[in-house]
């Protein structure tokens, strides 16, 4: 149970030239804090992670929040479109109706037109 040739739970050790041991510290006001703090969660990073990317200027891309917004306002349309599209590669037969259905959701959803059934959602 005790052996030394178990495996060590978490990832593996960094090689010595990746290990972070030297420490910058930053006196920032309150409003600053919040800025980062804001900034860092659209990246989905903690702030002291962000800092250290916009340091090295290695900021990943932030997504703007209309694509957001269009991506969670098609999301269900082209869900149905892949799952017609799944079952009509396996050789499930679909009913046309079924397809015009989705496709004239999908064209709707990209063009802004908001069903009533849905705006309740």
């Amino acid at each position: 149970m005790g052996n030394s040739t178990s495996r060590r739970r978490g990832p593996s050790p960094l090689p010595p030239d990746q290990l972070r041991q030297k420490r910058l510290s930053v006196y920032v006001t309150d409003s600053e804090l919040v800025a980062i703090q804001i900034q860092a969660r659209q990246v989905q990073m903690a702030p002291p992670a962000y800092l250290r990317a916009a340091g090295l200027n290695i900021l990943p891309p932030t997504i703007p929040e209309i694509n957001r917004q269009a991506w969670a306002t098609l999301a269900k349309a082209a869900g149905n479109l892949a799952t017609i599209s799944t079952a009509m590669r396996g050789g499930e037969y679909i009913q046309l109706e079924e397809l015009r259905i989705a496709v004239n959701e999908f064209r709707q959803a990209l063009i802004g037109v908001v069903h009533e059934r849905d705006a309740e959602d």
